[in-house]
């Protein structure tokens, strides 16, 4: 018997402050295929291709474990889909959908996932191991859950995920109906794995990063308290190391149109700390300008480098942290 459970609007499953997910939990293929072309029609406009997912298992001896429900997310403007393969017939669609090459599929400690489809002979192209590809650099305890990364990058409220569900309950996936509790734990846990991948591709038009460059721009990503999640990155030119510093007009920073701004580094020359002045343009563009240049000089930035900068106030300054990779 298909059913199809919808939470949206006031009914709407909380990710955390300010962010309300779309949820639908279905076993029905039909629904199931409505849902997986909207998002490929959101993804065919995307650069970055990814979605978020995850999976529960029934409650078999691990030996045989395999999966119950599986979960995807590409957004939170988007559904999160709940498809419960445990209650439906194998689906083309769904299988076609996860082996397509042009998605990008962000999970975290991926191989069991990968053990449990493989014995219902499904597999996920360009699967990306959040756990395996992101460090802390000398974290004081080790970022061992998609909660504890999460509450790193995106919001405190991910701390002790984990905690959210107990024991008993995580041992219920196969069994229906799913708890509220169930269905928001299972739609925070694809959202946030879409959203650790999805909010740390913000590349200047053009950019290409060496897969050295992308491991060092993740190591920063993952120092505690470095602003905002989403970063602007740049190759460095000749003419940006030069006595004022343009950044693209696609940066919005709501700012007083001039005053000071403190400009923060952490590179090989070491820890940098300075003070610049800052002007918006007719273009709506920032200029850094006095102090600029000599920030430059104190760090040894050179032609060729990415910069990936973190904008933030504290109180009433601005601040600028800026590492080269």
């Amino acid at each position: 018997m298909t059913f199809t459970d919808e939470y949206k609007g006031d009914n709407a499953m909380e990710a955390h402050v300010n962010t309300k997910l779309h949820v639908i939990h279905t076993n029905d293929r039909k629904q199931m295929a409505i849902t997986l072309a909207q998002y490929e029609r959101h993804l065919s406009l995307q650069r970055h291709k990814i979605v978020g997912i995850d999976l529960e298992y029934d409650n078999d001896p691990e030996a045989t474990q395999k999966p119950a429900l599986c979960q995807l997310s590409i957004g939170k403007n988007h559904p999160v889909l709940l498809f419960q393969m445990s209650d439906s017939e194998r689906c083309t669609v769904f299988d076609n959908f996860l082996a397509d090459p042009r998605y990008t599929f962000a999970g975290f400690s991926i191989n069991g996932d990968k053990t449990r489809l493989e014995r219902v002979k499904l597999e996920v192209a360009n699967f990306v191991d959040i756990q395996k590809e992101w460090r802390v650099p000398e974290a004081t305890k080790p970022l061992d859950s998609l909660g504890d990364v999460s509450g790193v990058l995106i919001d405190d409220y991910y701390n002790n995920m984990k905690k959210k569900i107990t024991d008993d309950k995580r041992q219920r996936w196969a069994i229906l109906p799913l708890s509220r509790r169930h269905i928001k734990y299972a739609a925070k846990d694809a959202y946030a794995a879409m959203a650790l991948v999805a909010d740390t591709c913000v590349y200047a038009e053009g950019l290409q990063l060496t897969n050295t460059e992308w491991r060092g721009m993740l190591g920063c990503l993952m120092i505690h308290n470095r602003g905002f999640c989403a970063p602007f990155l740049h190759r460095l030119t000749t003419a940006d190391l030069q006595e004022s510093w343009k950044l693209p007009s696609t940066i919005k920073f709501h700012a007083p149109s001039s005053g000071k701004l403190t400009l923060e580094t952490e590179h090989k020359n070491g820890y940098g700390d300075m003070e610049a002045d800052y002007h918006i343009d007719s273009e709506d563009c920032i200029n850094i300008t006095t102090g600029w240049k000599d920030f430059v000089s104190q760090n040894g930035f050179e032609a060729g480098e990415v910069a990936m900068v973190f904008f933030y106030k504290e109180e009433d300054s601005i601040k600028f942290t800026i590492f080269t990779i």
